[in-house]
């Protein structure tokens, strides 16, 4: 049971980004009734129209939605440096709007669907909610630096450094390429969610992948084994892809895999048993890819 009024139960997602998140919430509107599937909170929904949309898009962004309520700007820095006052502040000011939010909703479940919450707010979420849930939304790190690399995103808008000291993985950037950086990104998320669920707030830790948000059977699985009341899932095609905005489809190819490989020789192997997903995946066959003939 949580401890913010008003709220039962909170479950949070740790995500890499462009992993399905538009698309978990999409199918948990559709399946888990009493339930707020919150995607990429809080969002902005501007009332001016063009051109001084963007202007207010920013003006808000600033002042009103802030990238730090979103889990961007100074959050991103105070996980950097340590500093858990700032983010417990930040925090405390996200949880009074969704208790506001709820309020209005016949919602006693809220699932947060974000890839900033483990990018620094986790920290003062988690002493906050008391008991919770975690959903780790993972997605085949190879095709999630493609898909980020096609999107042609800014890391450092939406992460820390790679050698920052308060990362699991730890690693210096100075030759790092944009491939590499989100590789880490990947790791480290993975690797962060390992590390929450040791904690003895955690009720229950979920591992979902984004490849198999559309079977149906996978989906009725992960909800039970999240204890959601639920109607049986209907499969339904992915939303928010690079295809869909007019970019380039995620596409694998050779050299993709070998910068993954040579990555992936970075990682201390300590810390690369830790990541569940990398226990039984072979890149190559994941794409069915020949390594010899691709040599």
């Amino acid at each position: 049971m949580s401890t913010v009024s008003g709220i039962d139960r909170f479950i949070f997602t740790v995500a890499t980004g462009r992993c399905g998140q538009s698309s978990l919430r999409d199918i948990i509107e559709a399946h888990v009734p009493g339930c707020y599937p919150a995607f990429e909170e809080p969002s902005i929904h501007t009332v001016l129209p063009r051109p001084f949309e963007s202007y207010e898009r920013r003006f808000r962004r600033q002042f009103i939605e802030t990238h730090e309520l979103l889990g961007r700007g100074k959050v991103l820095k105070a996980f950097e440096i340590g500093n858990d006052t700032f983010i417990d502040r930040t925090a405390a000011k996200r949880l009074r709007r969704i208790q506001r939010e709820m309020a209005t909703r016949e919602s006693a479940i809220y699932f947060d669907i974000s890839k900033f919450f483990a990018r620094g707010l986790h920290v003062g979420f988690l002493k906050a909610v008391g008991k919770h849930a975690l959903v780790n939304l993972v997605r085949d790190p190879v095709c999630n630096m493609r898909s980020f690399l096609n999107r042609d995103k800014t890391f450092a808008l939406d992460n820390n450094r790679p050698d920052a000291s308060s990362n699991i993985l730890r690693l210096a950037c100075a030759d790092m390429t944009a491939s590499d950086f989100y590789l880490w990104a990947w790791c480290e998320l993975n690797l962060r969610f390992e590390a929450m669920c040791q904690s003895d707030k955690v009720t229950h830790a979920v591992e979902i992948r984004t490849e198999r948000l559309q079977d149906a059977g996978y989906m009725n699985a992960a909800f039970d084994a999240l204890s959601l009341v639920h109607s049986p899932v209907v499969s339904q095609p992915p939303s928010n892809t690079n295809r869909e905005r007019g970019l380039n489809a995620t596409v694998v190819g050779a050299d993709d895999i070998r910068t993954f490989e040579k990555f992936l020789d970075r990682v201390p192997t300590v810390l690369r048993s830790r990541i569940a997903y990398l226990q039984d995946y072979n890149p190559w066959a994941f794409h069915q890819l020949d390594p010899a003939a691709a040599a």
